[in-house]
């Protein structure tokens, strides 16, 4: 809901507080679905790394095998409600 004030208030750092266009907090990906993908794909990455560093391709494989897992499991979360602008209650 749009706030109705007719004057702008702004703090002592020139900040405006009402106004009506940033009512509703923009989406920036900070929820539990995006969360849940940067992390398997950051730590799937880092351990194919040093697989790849030490010539253990299996721990290699296993690594992307983890980075690739972590794509469905930010997308089905965010099916699930836990998205940006869902409910994380549920």
């Amino acid at each position: 809901m749009a706030n109705t004030t007719d004057e702008i208030q702004v703090d002592e750092y020139g900040r405006i507080l009402n106004d009506p266009t940033h009512d509703e907090a923009p989406s920036q990906g900070n929820s539990p679905a995006a969360w849940a993908l940067t992390a398997m794909v950051l730590v799937g990455l880092m351990i194919a790394a040093v697989g790849s560093l030490a010539s253990l391709w299996i721990v290699f494989w296993v690594g992307v095998a983890i980075a690739i897992l972590g794509l469905p499991v930010g997308f089905f979360m965010r099916l699930s409600g836990r998205g940006a602008n869902g409910d994380y209650s549920k």
